[in-house]
């Protein structure tokens, strides 16, 4: 299963994390700092895995280059969700928005101000994985 594959980069890369898997064991889960945040979820769907953003949004971990074995591909997949969870961990990621109204993340190391940001600030509350608040 990929998911087994992502769960031991995640295992290597974060060896203090705490997760748990649910009762199927498809998908791992990730607890938020607080109920504002909401949880990571790692869900696997055979050649892809949910990557459900807290209380914000979500995103498809994929690779399907077929030139790549299955193996190489899964690694590429794990390899791009470690990435993603350390810029998460370091506070290099502002959260905004929801499910229900639409949402997403950026990287305040990238060149975005807040002119360029997706939403205003007024808009929607935007956050940290740490829980602060991003203004």
């Amino acid at each position: 299963m990929l998911l087994d594959v992502v769960e031991g980069n995640i295992r290597n890369e974060f060896p203090s994390l705490k997760y748990f898997m649910n009762e199927s064991k498809d998908t791992l889960i990730i607890k938020g700092p607080n109920d504002c945040i909401g949880d990571i979820e790692l869900e696997d769907d055979l050649d892809e895995i949910i990557v459900m953003v807290g209380n914000f949004t979500h995103w498809h971990a994929a690779c399907y280059d077929q030139t790549i074995s299955k193996e190489e591909r899964d690694k590429q997949v794990s390899a791009e969700i470690t990435e993603f969870l350390k810029d998460l961990f370091s506070n290099k990621l502002v959260l905004w928005g929801s499910h229900q109204t639409g949402g997403g993340f950026y990287n305040i190391d990238l060149d975005i101000n807040e002119q360029d940001s997706p939403c205003e600030p007024i808009e929607v509350e935007q956050y940290f994985w740490s829980g602060e608040k991003y203004s």
